[in-house]
């Protein structure tokens, strides 16, 4: 079979090589990718995790065909992979958090992940995707939409609060704008681009072009530092500020005193766990969320499409097997 190795980090150091199959548990073959942050970070050495092991196969968020059975899962079902490593057994894992597991981490970048043609998962790991959800949505839901849905539970979100969208035109955006509107929150976002209206948002502001008075009860933000103190002065008193991602920087000035005199909260959240998974599956079998794609790759072409995600896009870059 045939995968892609980073012996250093660099999109130009991508080797499509021949590799033997590795891993313990089911095998899958992938059919799907979509490129994301995480991934294309990872092969440029920009990441804030350990990666491992080295020489590497990135790839988190994948798709695929069951190669054999297990318990549940059966040969040839369409498998999602749920991207967290956990043990079952630390604090985390007993309460419920599984994705921030003390001794786990993420599928693809502490193990080798789904830019190549088989991978070998633990079956705790696999999820049967539904009948009622496409290879494109299907694809998009590991992290992308996971993500932007476990922001929303972090931050206790209730039908009819207001919610602002910073990035409004990514993919956590156009995801979370559209999980947030099914939830019955009033929804605004954030971009330059076009192709954030039409996802559930009531009005979409430019960056310089809030309103000054404009206040929500929560904001969600994942640009990091470049937006992080003016996206605070935009929440109401007792606001919650929701962050996930440091694409302009991870350090960012706070005002303390407007923080705490509002009595408002800063949340990190990061993906998501497999109870949320699970819900999130249950909430499109009623609701229809579109995947805007912009392009799509065969699985040969990475390196192309992750030239694609560098310039301007919009949408999903997707790699089909």
């Amino acid at each position: 079979m045939k995968g892609f190795v980073i012996e250093k980090f660099g999109t130009e150091n991508l080797e499509l090589k021949n590799l033997e199959p590795s891993g313990n548990g089911i095998r899958v073959k992938i059919t799907h990718a979509a490129i994301n942050p995480l991934d294309y970070n990872l092969i440029n050495g920009k990441v804030v995790y350990g990666v491992s092991p080295m020489p590497h196969i990135a790839g988190s968020e994948v798709i695929g065909s069951a190669m054999e059975d297990g318990k549940e899962i059966k040969k040839g079902d369409r498998v999602m992979i749920y991207n967290r490593i956990f043990d079952s057994t630390c604090n985390q894992c007993i309460s419920g958090n599984e994705h921030l597991c003390d001794n786990g981490g993420i599928w693809g970048v502490i193990t080798n992940g789904g830019f190549q043609e088989i991978v070998s998962v633990p079956e705790t790991n696999l999820l049967k995707i539904p009948e009622y959800i496409t290879d494109v949505q299907a694809v998009s839901v590991p992290i992308a939409a996971l993500t932007a849905y476990h922001a929303l539970i972090r931050a206790k979100a209730s039908p009819g609060e207001k919610v602002l969208y910073y990035g409004a035109s990514g993919n956590t955006g156009i995801l979370g704008m559209q999980i947030a509107s099914i939830m019955g929150l009033e929804v605004y976002g954030v971009s330059e681009s076009a192709i954030a209206k039409g996802y559930g948002a009531m009005e979409i502001f430019g960056r310089d072009s809030i309103p000054a008075d404009f206040r929500a009860d929560i904001v969600v933000n994942p640009l990091g530092a470049s937006t992080f103190s003016s996206s605070m002065k935009h929440l109401k008193k007792m606001g919650r500020m929701i962050t996930f991602g440091v694409l302009t920087g991870r350090n960012a000035e706070i005002d303390i005193a407007a923080l705490y005199t509002a009595e408002n909260s800063v949340i990190g959240s990061t993906g998501g766990t497999r109870k949320d998974l699970m819900s999130l599956l249950g909430i499109m079998k009623n609701h229809q969320i579109r995947i805007p794609v912009d392009s799509t790759f065969n699985f040969e072409d990475l390196p192309k499409a992750l030239k694609r995600y560098e310039e301007k896009h919009s949408g999903r870059i997707l790699l089909k097997y």
